[in-house]
């Protein structure tokens, strides 16, 4: 019986200090009232004729006034580009990674067979209009990627908030620009993609590093909204939450109802509140 107890004990204890870790950031040092907003995921893409992350989804989004998610990685030669997979595969049919082109073979490679083509970070700023929210998921595992964006974003007049898997990006912000709005992304990994190597799953899945990202808010995989982090963060701590992917209308309604952040995608615009978010651009 003794034995027993030590070990209830001890997992108890193991609980309490987990919760603990998991706490976001209790103060943000920036408002993040204006990036309360919903967002387009890659941009506004799918039922129309543009593809995710390139300009004209972007532009797209920004003309109907709704945020923009959108994915930064860096090329071989150290340039900031807007792509979500590691390699080319899926959206242009090449097998090279990302990461193992430079930023002037990227910019003659073409999306989905059209004449799109992998923008700059730097190009998707001067484009949109400084007054949309962005949210800047960053991709990999170099804090070199950390650095570039940032020298980019000091200079940057516009709203916008930094989110990652990656709790050590994450970190990187907390150390070198604590004002700068953080997302920790999360999902269950042991769930979604079982291939993945168990390091990523255990972090990914626990949201166990918080302690070290201290994000502002979550950002949660619509499938996996009972997650227990999920769950410690948004019931016990109130943190701001942000859900992704969704898909449909009803889902889209039912989470602004909840308070939630939208990152939507393939989802009809809602007409209201792209009306609405025009007039406030026009005044």
């Amino acid at each position: 019986m003794i034995p027993a107890l030590i070990v209830l004990a001890v997992l108890a204890l193991l609980f309490v200090v987990y919760v603990i870790l998991l706490k976001p950031r209790p103060e943000p040092k920036t408002s993040v009232e204006p990036l309360k907003v919903d967002y387009a995921h890659r941009g506004l893409w799918g039922k129309n004729e543009a593809v995710e992350n390139t300009l004209p989804a972007f532009e797209q989004a920004d003309e109907f006034g709704y945020g923009i998610e959108l994915d930064v990685q860096l090329s071989s030669d150290g340039e900031i580009v807007v792509f979500h997979d590691d390699t080319l595969e899926r959206l242009c049919g090449r097998p090279e990674r990302v990461d193992s082109l430079t930023s002037s073979e990227l910019s003659w490679v073409d999306i989905h067979g059209t004449y799109e083509k992998i923008p700059l970070f730097e190009d998707v700023l001067n484009r949109i209009d400084h007054r949309i929210p962005l949210i800047i998921e960053l991709k990999g595992l170099d804090t070199t990627l950390c650095e570039k964006v940032a020298l980019i974003l000091d200079h940057y007049d516009g709203y916008f908030s930094i989110e990652s898997f990656n709790p050590f990006l994450l970190n990187w912000f907390r150390i070198n620009r604590p004002r700068y709005v953080r997302g920790q992304l999360t999902t269950n990994l042991f769930r979604s993609n079982r291939k993945a190597p168990f390091v990523a799953k255990f972090c990914i899945s626990t949201m166990f590093f918080n302690f070290l990202a201290k994000p502002d808010y979550i950002s949660y995989d619509i499938k996996y909204p009972k997650a227990l982090p999920v769950v410690i963060c948004d019931k016990l701590y109130h943190a701001m939450t942000a859900v992704w992917t969704v898909e449909d209308r009803e889902t889209f309604k039912e989470q602004k109802a909840a308070g939630r952040i939208v990152i939507f995608q393939k989802c009809e615009p809602l007409e209201e509140y792209a009306s609405k978010v025009r007039r406030e651009k026009l005044r």
